[in-house]
């Protein structure tokens, strides 16, 4: 029963413990699985007001430069006496549009062979060559001629990188054919620069055919170049002009990112903002670890109590059985004692009157064996008991219950056992003895033992009268001459006396 209920409440424990950690971890990656995905929305959110603002000051500034150029095509479409390269007033015009857009706009003039003038233009000489330039070549081609953005170019003048807008005039003036805008850089760069998600996040300006034309960070080596084959091109656009999507890694940077897109619906043009996923996961990272580690820490301290609740439990039980032991044991053979072996007698001999099992009783005495104490001293009757004790229990069951009643008498409980299969039993248990060699300084003690049987019956009332069977059997078996083993005949008969000769 002891045992039974130490599994029971170490099952318990295990089960409790396996319990709480199985709810802790699913609220852990729960808990980690969502303050994932909200972190992401709160970037996604973000990114798409991100990716607005810097739509709409793209739009302001592209909307500038189409009035700019507007506004120059219409005044020298109504002046064509006035020489675009020397009139003050256009000068004036052109120099107000300049500081109107905070000296981020420039205009110039190109005329019909690809020189291309300052305004007001510093004599003859033109200041470059661009007859080469996309923005020029696209004026001449009537598939692209209009308000055409080109590729960005490093200005022959000053050095400066420019996004180049160019229409063509309505009329020619003055030779001059070609009006182009250009748009600093370092203008889109530095006002997405202020926008974008540090450290690794970027805000990129592009053509609608790919074609990179401003960035922040700004890197000079990537402009001009096609993203045409970016997950944001290639796949992205084609499903929606707008959106937020992850992309497996950067062209530029090879930095995988969360990327707001937009294609613009008034211009060729599409801004695109990225934030790396490291830079937007940083934080949750350091969440998710400090809350991993509260759960290794309550997951420890869970199995170490448990650990330890099961110990105190196996220890109890420990003290339990070890109380049951010294309670039911007698000391010195280590045999049950009389008050536990008469308990489980009576116990069974109710299954027996219940179930009607066959029960047997065995009642040993060591015969003379006064004269060993006496004769030898007590020390080698000791050992002569605990040698008679190893030799029966050699002959017995798992199941049988042997125990010292008292002085050199002692019982054996044989359950679901017949007296004929007893019998047996005695006879070996009866001749293992009698081999028992007890050497000592006054020589060799040997001892047998005389063993009265009894079988359960219907006619019997109580555990008690089986006993009194067996004891009879044994004075029995004492009164035929010691060292053999005598059966009671059952309730009723005469007495039948098996003798075993000694």
């Amino acid at each position: 029963m002891g045992k039974d209920t130490e599994r029971i409440s170490i099952r318990l424990v295990v089960g409790l413990t396996a319990v709480f950690l199985l709810c802790l971890w699913a609220f852990v990656a729960y808990w980690s699985l969502r303050s994932r995905d909200l972190e992401i929305d709160s970037t996604r959110v973000t990114l798409v007001r991100l990716s607005t603002a810097a739509e709409e000051q793209v739009r302001r500034m592209f909307k500038l430069v189409e009035v700019f150029l507007d506004t120059s095509d219409l005044w020298l479409a109504n002046h064509p006496q006035a020489d675009p390269l020397t009139d003050p007033q256009f000068s004036a015009l052109v120099q107000g549009f300049y500081r109107a857009s905070g000296n981020a706009i420039q205009l110039r003039l190109v005329k019909r062979d690809g020189a291309l003038y300052r305004i007001p233009a510093e004599g003859p000489k033109p200041n470059a060559r661009v007859g080469d330039r996309d923005y020029f070549l696209a004026q001449g081609d009537a598939g692209r001629r209009g308000f055409y953005i080109g590729t960005p170019v490093q200005s022959r003048e000053n050095g400066h990188w420019l996004i180049p807008i160019s229409v063509p005039l309505q009329r020619s003036s003055h030779d001059v054919t070609v009006l182009l805008a250009s748009i600093r850089v370092d203008y889109f760069a530095g006002v997405f620069e202020q926008e974008r998600i540090r450290p690794n996040g970027a805000i990129t300006l592009l053509r609608r055919d790919g074609t990179l034309l401003a960035r922040a960070p700004h890197l000079p080596q990537l402009l001009g170049k096609s993203a045409a084959q970016t997950d944001v091109f290639a796949d992205f656009l084609p499903r929606a002009p707008r959106g937020v999507e992850f992309s497996s890694s950067s062209a530029t940077d090879g930095v995988s990112k969360l990327t707001s897109y937009a294609a613009m619906d008034d211009f060729p043009l599409v801004v695109v903002v990225a934030a790396a996923t490291d830079d937007i996961l940083a934080r949750w990272e350091l969440d998710a670890t400090v809350i991993t580690l509260v759960g290794l820490i309550l997951t420890v301290f869970a199995l170490a109590a448990s650990g330890r609740l099961i110990w105190l439990l196996r220890d109890q039980e420990r003290a339990r059985s070890e109380l049951f032991r010294m309670a039911s044991t007698d000391d010195l053979t280590g045999c049950l004692n009389r008050r536990h072996f008469m308990a489980s007698l009576t116990r069974e001999f109710s299954r027996s009157q219940r179930h009607g099992d066959d029960l047997s009783l065995m009642v040993l005495d060591l015969d003379f064996f006064k004269r060993i104490n006496d004769g030898y001293g007590h020390a080698v009757g000791d050992k002569a008991l605990g040698a008679f004790v190893a030799a029966a229990q050699s002959c017995l069951r798992q199941s049988d219950q042997f125990a010292r009643l008292g002085g050199e008498e002692f019982g054996i409980l044989l359950p679901v056992t017949t007296v004929e299969q007893a019998q047996p039993v005695a006879e070996r248990l009866r001749q293992k003895v009698a081999e028992i060699r007890i050497p000592t300084p006054q020589g060799v003690v040997q001892f047998t033992v005389s063993i009265g049987i009894a079988a359960y019956s219907s006619d019997l009332a109580s555990a008690e009268e089986l006993l009194l069977q067996a004891d009879r059997a044994l004075y029995a078996a004492k009164g035929a001459g010691r060292n053999r083993v005598v059966a009671a005949p059952p309730a009723g008969l005469p007495a039948d006396t098996v003798v075993t000769p000694g």
